[in-house]
């Protein structure tokens, strides 16, 4: 199975540098110092046991790439449409785009381009941080979960069974939305609060007011799933996100790597998600919206930081 990459960033590394050593993969990203990075001295990834380099073939030209079986959509959600016309570059007509993206809305935006029948979704609990151009820390080792679709099911098994043999630990599921909004609730209270102080996942539950904070935005993101009738893959979300703080106790989350990078969130896309679905429910999630607001306004004031 030829397979390609789209995006270049923490986890689009490590799903680049992890299947690689079993399959034909190409990282394609418009970031040129980590591509000419990973051209010049391969894909270095960072684990637990040690540090390895990986071949794979990394470019910021579709053309170069040629027709694949699989393109894996990991950019940030705000580059879904440009992701989309990516995955239309490299993909035959028979070919699909798999999204392991956070937040709700990207699949939309990539069947908007693509066709329905052509996208897959998918939920990963991988964590990855990205160390500098060439480089990814796999920070977090959790379970990806594919939607099961009987169209599709002769390509899921044979996904399924290659990203076993990669290491990531791989599931059919015939209920995404519960898993998708599972992850959801998660990073409502996590990925916004990390990015605002400044903090480790760790800090959030070892925090009493950080705590606090966050308990706040999972409940209303959780109440948001009950009232679609969507049922979360926990009994009690607080307590799960919570233990998910302590499990990536070191971890930073994708926002607060973007807030330190100075470049544009998925607020919008998570937190924002939470607020809009409430609002069309006639629900309130004033946390939610506040965390947003205060995220967007340290995105528009990245230029004058005091240091």
């Amino acid at each position: 199975m030829r397979i390609a990459i789209v995006g270049g960033g923490a986890m689009g590394s490590l799903f680049s540098a992890t299947l690689a050593r079993v399959a034909d993969v190409w990282l394609i990203s418009r970031w040129r110092e980590h591509v000419a990075a990973i051209r010049r001295e391969g894909l270095r990834l960072e684990e637990p046991t040690g540090e390895l380099t990986v071949k794979v073939p990394a470019t910021s030209d579709p053309a170069e790439v040629g027709p694949v079986d699989l393109a894996i959509v990991c950019v940030k959600s705000n580059e879904t449409a440009r992701a989309a016309e990516v995955a239309r570059a490299v993909l035959p007509p028979d070919g699909l785009a798999l999204t392991l993206q956070n937040g709700l809305g990207n699949r939309e935006v990539l069947a908007g381009v693509l066709g329905p029948e052509r996208v897959w979704q998918g939920v990963t609990a991988q964590g990855a941080t990205l160390l500098g151009p060439g480089r990814v820390r796999h920070a977090g080792n959790g379970a990806t979960h594919l939607e099961l679709r009987p169209q599709i099911a002769a390509v899921a098994e044979e996904v399924v069974v290659l990203f076993t043999r990669a290491g990531i630990e791989t599931h059919l599921s015939d209920d995404l939305a519960g898993l998708i909004w599972g992850k959801l609730v998660a990073n409502a209270g996590i990925n916004a609060l990390t990015a605002i102080l400044r903090v480790r996942n760790g800090a959030l539950a070892a925090n009493a007011a950080a705590g606090t904070l966050m308990d706040r935005a999972v409940a209303e993101a959780a109440q948001v799933a009950r009232a679609k009738g969507i049922a979360l893959p926990y009994a009690d979300p607080a307590r799960q996100v919570r233990e998910v703080c302590l499990v990536t106790t070191a971890n930073r989350s994708s926002m607060l790597q973007d807030v330190l990078r100075a470049t544009p969130t998925e607020v919008d896309f998570i937190n924002g998600a939470v607020a809009r679905e409430a609002a069309s429910l006639g629900l309130e999630a004033p946390v939610n919206q506040l965390l947003v607001d205060l995220v967007k306004a340290i995105e528009a004031t990245y230029g004058e930081r005091i240091s």
